[in-house]
């Protein structure tokens, strides 16, 4: 059983940390199945679940505190491995459903550009403002992404983050040529939450898939998409310059 002071895993796929009890409250970020939190308070009522305040340490040893609920929360002493499809030794957790990565792409939209960057709220505070010419541009504020690393946090690669830690792990460059944690793949192939990535000598760009009936023609997509209107979600045409790459697991 769940007991305060106590360690617990995440038995969902993805579990949403929130601000608050109950899933109207803002989600902080989602943590994958196999993550270890410190129970520090509940059960709170609703009108059936039990909600459960635990402390999550991410992969780069940041501390997020909020509600989760218990429905889908084990004691670490009754949690197994098998649960999560993961190794005797604990393993890599599977990665974000589609949900969870649009959902975190949705928490993004109205937030500015900002060059090297990514990090944003839940609550859609701070949108932050960019103006200029990247990469010679003037940004403020705290929040925002470039569009590599708005796709990185979406994605959630190479690990777990918080939406509002600050992470620019990959540029187009890596998306582009790299297949570590995500292949290459035919347009045809498409499915919602791949990517789609240019590169060329010295710039690129990378944007989100939604849906579309012609992936080839125009198609809804998430993107950074640079100064002028920040992180956006649009209707418009990806060229045959694009790779398409899919996160590795979904």
């Amino acid at each position: 059983m769940l007991a305060v002071g106590g360690l617990a895993r995440v038995t969902a796929d993805a579990l949403n940390l929130r601000d608050g009890v109950g899933t109207t409250a803002n989600v902080l970020l989602a943590m994958p199945c196999g993550a270890s939190v410190q129970v520090l308070e509940g059960p709170s009522m609703i009108p059936a679940a039990g909600w459960w305040r635990v402390d999550h340490t991410s992969p780069d040893g940041s501390h997020q505190v909020g509600w989760a609920s218990g429905k889908f929360l084990a004691a670490a002493a009754a949690f197994s491995s098998s649960t999560c499809g993961l190794s005797a030794d604990g393993g890599v957790a599977p990665p974000p459903l589609v949900s969870q990565i649009f959902d975190r792409a949705r928490l993004g939209v109205g937030y500015s550009y900002w060059w090297g960057h990514g990090a944003w709220r839940s609550d859609g505070a701070d949108p932050g403002t960019c103006a200029g010419s990247c990469p010679s541009c003037d940004h403020t504020g705290g929040h925002g992404a470039d569009c590599s690393g708005y796709i990185a946090k979406v994605w959630q690669v190479p690990s777990a983050n918080a939406l509002a830690v600050d992470e620019h792990p990959y540029s187009t460059l890596n998306f582009y040529n790299e297949q570590t944690l995500w292949t290459q793949l035919s347009r045809d192939a498409i499915q919602p939450a791949d990517a789609m990535v240019r590169r060329s000598s010295s710039s690129g760009h990378i944007v989100l898939y939604e849906s579309g009936a012609d992936p080839y023609g125009a198609v809804w997509i998430y993107e950074a998409r640079g100064c002028a209107t920040g992180i956006t979600h649009n209707l418009r045409s990806i060229d045959s310059s694009y790779r398409t790459i899919r996160r590795k697991g979904l």
